[in-house]
């Protein structure tokens, strides 16, 4: 049934002048209309990025504990803003291995990572995440981690 609808419809782009430019005016209003949306969607994800400041939250304990292949991420995160929930936090978080001293270090991992976290406004919760490293790399020093937000999602 599906391919008769189909046949029809090429046949009246073919056959009618009229026809087409009604089907051009279709697939063009189509277009218009989902790039309106798509910018709608963009602006919107983009104003949930903004409505909680990086500096209105706060990390507290964090540790980094190895596990397997990979390192194991732990603290807790306190929502500070007065009116919206955190839906999620983008951590910058960098692992540097030192010699003996802690002035010769080498980066080895700079990645970001996306935890998934829902805490009311002024309300705290902990939150585990696995950090991997690119390979199985071998730390020869002591490791020195570093994390930053990046930015914070909210309703």
């Amino acid at each position: 049934m599906k391919w008769l609808v189909g046949i029809i419809i090429l046949i009246l782009l073919i056959v009618s002048v009229r026809f087409r430019k009604l089907a051009g005016s279709l697939v063009l209003l189509g277009i218009v209309v989902g790039l309106l949306l798509w910018q709608y969607q963009e602006h919107e994800k983009n104003k949930s990025k903004n409505r909680i400041s990086p500096s209105e939250l706060v990390l507290k304990n964090i540790t980094f504990k190895p596990s397997n292949s990979h390192y194991e991420m732990t603290g807790r995160i306190i929502n500070n803003s007065q009116t919206f929930t955190l839906n999620g936090v983008q951590l910058k978080i960098t692992a540097k291995e030192c010699a003996n001293n802690n002035n010769d270090c080498i980066i080895i991992l700079e990645k970001n990572e996306y935890v998934y976290v829902h805490i009311p406004p002024k309300q705290a919760r902990d939150f585990r995440k696995e950090v991997s490293f690119y390979s199985n790399q071998i730390i020869e020093g002591k490791l020195v981690w570093n994390y930053s937000v990046g930015f914070a999602e909210s309703e």
